[in-house]
């Protein structure tokens, strides 16, 4: 079964023009597929080959019942909500997109859709977070805005996640207040903690840098 969202309009051209030249300012280089930042759109290698959380952190006891949910092209945003669920005994959620967001075309429509607000048709959740004490969720950062697959799961359980959420922000260099507000009003959940995760906190030398932002997630879920 799959989720029906309603078909995105084209958007009139010289919108779409102004949106793809904020695109193109904001990324001066279009990545290469499978290269670039969760920022732009493009599959971050960030995190990928980072120690397992385990070996610097004990597991957290107390949080009851938790349910992590993300959306990741590549492997930063997926890293930080792997080891988010590895440390609170997590149930574990990807969000599925079903467009296509390979190539030019692709990385140019991902900055417009995020700019635009726009939501887009995402696999049927598995996991319903109502039946979870709480819920942590996690964002790629595209164009300075929230990920449209993301935007569309809070849309879905809308007024119905529990009180003890958090809201997780991954981003070249964003800043996580903005974006956490979007979440806010696409969820109607105001998140007993947030943190944004830049692509420096997953470099080795910033390693305590990242502990400590994980640190003050799971410990606002106890």
């Amino acid at each position: 079964m799959k989720t029906t969202m309603t078909a995105i309009k084209p958007y009139p051209a010289a919108l779409f023009a102004l949106v793809a030249l904020a695109v193109l300012i904001g990324c001066s280089s279009a990545p290469a597929e499978g290269a670039g930042t969760d920022a732009s759109s493009g599959a971050s290698k960030a995190g990928a080959n980072m120690p397992s959380i385990t070996q610097d952190m004990a597991p957290v006891r107390g949080a009851g019942t938790v349910l992590v949910v993300y959306f990741s092209q590549g492997s930063a945003t997926k890293r930080v909500a792997e080891d988010l669920a590895a440390l609170l005994g997590a149930d574990i959620e990807r969000i599925v997109e079903q467009k296509s967001r390979t190539g030019f075309f692709g990385f140019m429509g991902a900055g417009a859709d995020s700019s635009l607000g726009k939501s887009t048709r995402i696999d049927t959740p598995v996991h319903d977070p109502v039946a979870y004490d709480a819920v942590v969720v996690c964002t790629p950062v595209w164009s300075w805005h929230l990920s449209p697959p993301v935007r569309t799961w809070l849309g879905l359980f809308k007024g119905k996640l529990p009180p003890r959420s958090v809201f997780v922000t991954v981003s070249g260099d964003t800043e996580p207040e903005k974006i956490v507000a979007m979440m806010e009003e696409a969820s109607g959940a105001k998140p007993v903690a947030y943190a944004g995760f830049a692509d420096r906190d997953f470099e080795q030398v910033n390693r305590e840098a990242y502990l400590g932002k994980i640190r003050g997630l799971v410990t606002g879920l106890n």
